[in-house]
């Protein structure tokens, strides 16, 4: 059913505005040239942190689609009626890591209590769901109370990844899929954080209600459940329902 859909789609191509999550822009454009290839539509691409582009959508940016790292945001803007339940879903889970770029004794968990940590960077909590992740990790760890003079802020999750990737800070809390965009990015050890250690990081997306009649935005909407998304979402570092 879907490549019937997908087939008569490209006759009509046309070209969607999409907010997404920074941690999951790199990833939409290899969804996009995929999406591109079966229907003929475009993706226009705009990535910020969660909390900005929910901002942007309050005061009027034209979107389409919005790809958010939480659900917190989207329940928010169906709340707000500018989206409906039926057309939001869960389209990523995400997964946290420790990156550091000092050398542990044994593992890169070692780090944190390492003299030379002078500043662990994680996301903007105001802005960046990933920072409740951290912080949830931490504080089972008990290490959130003793790293907190340490701590400096990204305004998104590629933000923190910049941070230590330049040195500015000697460790920290990154998203996993922003290991595995291919850019080289030199750290001397990671630490996977097991996912019992905070709550699940479910990024929704949802169709804007202005959107929803648009043939392009349907295509989106079900070109996210076939099995090529899913498969190309799994390959870059999350886990897909």
């Amino acid at each position: 059913m879907l490549t019937l859909f997908f087939s008569a789609t490209q006759a009509l191509a046309d070209k969607l505005n999409i907010a997404v999550a920074s941690n999951f822009s790199h990833t939409l454009r290899a969804l996009a040239k995929n999406f591109e290839i079966k229907t003929g539509h475009q993706l226009r691409i705009s990535n910020a942190s969660t909390g900005k582009l929910y901002t942007q959508i309050n005061h009027g940016a034209p979107f389409d689609i919005f790809l958010a790292a939480d659900e917190h945001r989207p329940d928010l803007l169906i709340a707000e009626g500018k989206a409906t339940t039926a057309l939001s879903r869960i389209y990523a889970t995400g997964k946290l890591v420790l990156i550091s770029n000092i050398k542990p004794k044994n593992n890169c968990l070692d780090v944190l209590d390492n003299p030379a940590l002078r500043r662990l960077a994680i996301a903007n909590p105001r802005t960046a769901p990933y920072c409740s992740a951290t912080q949830q990790a931490l504080e089972k760890l008990q290490y959130w109370t003793a790293l907190k003079p340490k701590l400096v802020m990204g305004e998104n999750i590629a933000q923190s990844l910049q941070f230590v990737s330049t040195g500015n800070a000697q460790a920290g809390f990154v998203a996993k899929s922003m290991l595995l965009q291919g850019t080289e990015i030199k750290f001397n050890c990671q630490w996977d954080v097991p996912a019992d250690m905070h709550e699940a990081i479910k990024q929704k997306m949802l169709v804007l209600t202005k959107a929803s009649n648009k043939p392009a935005a349907k295509a989106f909407w079900q070109y996210m459940q076939s099995d090529d998304a899913k498969t190309i979402i799994k390959n870059s570092g999350y886990d897909a329902p």
